[in-house]
């Protein structure tokens, strides 16, 4: 008998005895309780079941993450390892998910996969004392993972809650990864960018401190405040120095001795110089002749340079018309910005110094291009050189006041269009950009030779087109939320001069 013939008698005879041989064997020891045995038997089929189908379930998990993992490894940029981490609320089976980075004493939204008038609300700033609270959003259940060096936390929004357990070890890998190469990139950064600066630096700072140039640029300063007529600088034996201006047709309305110095400045004018002037003058005069000491002496005097940049920064916008109190201006929506960040004290104290300066770089030749009605390339070259500039000049007292990076980079933009480094994204301090909002809200709003200022509603809509384009979101959102009192406080500043005038 072939095998086929043999197959065939089994089914169709062999088979069928032994299944009811089975059968038989059942009923004979269960006798009418042999469908209990059925149930059972299906009821380990269905356990069984699960567990093979769980099992499976919990390989492509441990597959999933380890191709996330090993696709993380490749990532050397910031941005595309934010892309990869967001990426990761699909293998936890999270709706939503939300990176956010310590500072000070909250954590900052960074990176979100929520978008706009979705079923689920984010916070843009969290501090930590409010950790505990975080619990739900509409219907979505956040579980909060905060990695292990504390410096980075991530929300997840779910319909259920998470297995915390199953999931830390694969987001303290992601946070951690995230971190390193965040500080790489800003370190690779900021190296690149010294030795970029390193040489213009040093020869601006040479000029700088040489004491001929500052005197002169100093006395000039003083000139365009007072609109006087002319003056002359003279040692105190009568010698002639430098003439400044060459009206003097008018009466000399008053001398004045730099202290501490050889030398002595005569103004002449039409009209008396009210006492209001003459201290200010003096101060200007006061703190030159400290500067000078202290470059003569080769000794460091902190507070006096300060005084001497706060000094020139409000001549220079004394001498404009259209920019007056721009410092103050940007200096107060800088700080708001910072504060609604829940930024430290130190940091808003360097943001408010570092935004009152930040045109600092703007002296002699770079000011004066501002008030001319068409800009040429030539002249945006050099007005492109104001932030490098600036930063220079506040270098001798960056290890008391950390503002130079704030000046170097307020004119850098988030998509990398900026300058005078064309940086982007992470590599912009944020304060830089805070500050750097700051004077483009007070742009749009100020009167300028060529136009007339938006209002502020108009100035807003301004704003939010700049979202990722000049400004990260996160700056941007701080502003909204402040825009109202800032709005108050920048009309009573304005309203000052429109008074007076």
């Amino acid at each position: 008998m072939s095998i086929f013939e043999q197959s065939r008698d089994y089914l169709n005879n062999v088979l069928p005895e032994q299944i009811s041989s089975i059968f038989e064997l059942i009923n004979q020891f269960l006798g009418q309780y042999w469908w209990i045995f059925v149930i059972v038997a299906f009821i380990m089929f269905l356990v069984a079941m699960r567990y093979f189908r769980k099992s499976i379930q919990q390989r492509v998990e441990a597959q999933a993450i380890d191709e996330s993992l090993k696709k993380l490894s490749t990532k050397k940029d910031i941005k595309s390892v934010g892309e990869v981490l967001l990426k990761s609320a699909e293998i936890i089976k999270s709706h939503y998910i939300a990176l956010y980075e310590l500072r000070g004493e909250t954590y900052v939204l960074i990176e979100s996969n929520i978008a706009e008038n979705k079923d689920a609300s984010i916070s843009l700033r969290v501090a930590k004392r409010e950790l505990a609270n975080i619990t739900e959003s509409g219907k979505y259940i956040i579980d909060v993972f905060i990695g292990n060096d504390n410096n980075y936390m991530i929300l997840l929004y779910s319909k259920q809650k998470l297995d915390r357990q199953k999931f830390a070890g694969y987001l303290d890998v992601m946070l951690s990864y995230y971190g390193a190469i965040s500080d790489i990139f800003k370190a690779k950064g900021a190296d690149a960018l010294l030795s970029m600066s390193k040489s213009t630096s040093v020869s601006l700072m040479k000029l700088q401190m040489d004491n001929k140039q500052f005197l002169n640029f100093f006395v000039a300063l003083i000139m365009k405040i007072t609109d006087a007529k002319g003056a002359k600088l003279l040692t105190k034996s009568d010698e002639l120095m430098y003439v400044y201006l060459n009206s003097f047709d008018y009466p000399l309305q008053k001398t004045f001795y730099i202290r501490n110095t050889p030398y002595k400045l005569e103004f002449y004018d039409n009209k008396e110089l009210d006492r209001e002037k003459m201290i200010q003058i003096g101060s200007f005069l006061d703190t030159a002749g400290s500067f000078l000491v202290n470059i003569d002496g080769k000794s460091e005097m902190v507070k006096n340079y300060l005084e001497l940049l706060k000094f020139t920064n409000e001549g220079m916008e004394l001498g404009n018309e259209y920019y007056r109190d721009h410092s103050l201006m940007v200096q107060t929506i800088s700080v708001e910005i910072a504060k609604s960040l829940y930024l430290s004290e130190s940091e808003i104290d360097a943001i408010s110094l570092g935004a009152y300066l930040h045109d600092i770089g703007m002296v002699g030749d770079v000011f004066s291009v501002l008030e001319k009605d068409n800009i040429e390339e030539s002249d945006m070259n050099l007005i492109k050189e104001h932030p490098l500039i600036g930063s220079v000049i506040v270098e001798p007292i960056s290890h008391v006041y950390p503002i130079t990076e704030i000046i170097k980079y307020h004119h850098e933009r988030y998509d990398g269009k900026g300058y005078p480094f064309g940086i982007k994204d992470a590599e912009i301090p944020l304060s830089s950009q805070i500050v750097a909002l700051g004077e483009f809200y007070t742009g749009i709003i100020g009167d300028r030779p060529y136009r007339k200022g938006k209002t502020h509603e108009e100035a807003l809509v301004e704003v939010d087109k700049m979202r990722d384009k000049m400004f990260a979101s996160v700056v941007v959102d701080a502003f909204l939320d402040v825009e109202k009192s800032l709005n108050n406080k920048i009309n009573k500043i304005r309203f000052k001069w429109n008074k007076n005038d």
